[in-house]
């Protein structure tokens, strides 16, 4: 009887603790609205549209970052795409791509940040698929100090 109390009580303990971790680890609406809302400003190029999309599904799915429009944003992302080219390989075709991303305070303008990505996909002869690869990679890798260091940004630090 004494060992059932035990492991009940250790079963209770641990279920109170999974609990806790999951309450933690959800974030709260407080902690969603202290997103830094990012918009997606002008891109140039002629892959614009591609670029412009690149850059909505980076924002979209980085942490602490909300894509909001123009008006509501904090910060806004322009850029363009400074290469993109095709060699063949052995394999059939390899992308290079590289992207230039300037983050600007989103009332007023002021710079905060100017970003480079680089990136490359290879394989196959699907043009189209590996220059989308290459361009969203570029993007990520761009974008990933805008993860990180988001809400300093949008501070102006």
């Amino acid at each position: 009887m004494h060992r059932a109390t035990m492991l009940a009580r250790r079963l209770s303990f641990g279920a109170v603790a999974a609990m806790a971790v999951l309450y933690a680890s959800h974030p709260s609406s407080a902690q969603r609205d202290r997103a830094v809302r990012v918009a997606v400003g002008e891109t140039g190029g002629a892959q614009r549209q591609a670029l412009a999309g690149a850059i909505s599904e980076a924002l979209d799915r980085a942490p602490d970052v909300r894509l909001a429009p123009a008006g509501r944003a904090d910060l806004v992302v322009r850029g363009s795409i400074v290469r993109l080219e095709r060699t063949r390989v052995a394999e059939g075709l390899e992308v290079r791509c590289e992207v230039s991303l300037v983050v600007a305070d989103a009332r007023g303008g002021a710079v905060r940040a100017m970003l480079r990505g680089r990136a490359g996909a290879r394989g196959g002869t699907d043009v189209a698929r590996l220059q989308g690869n290459a361009l969203r990679a570029a993007v990520r890798g761009a974008l990933r100090p805008l993860a990180q260091h988001g809400h300093a940004l949008a501070r102006g630090q």
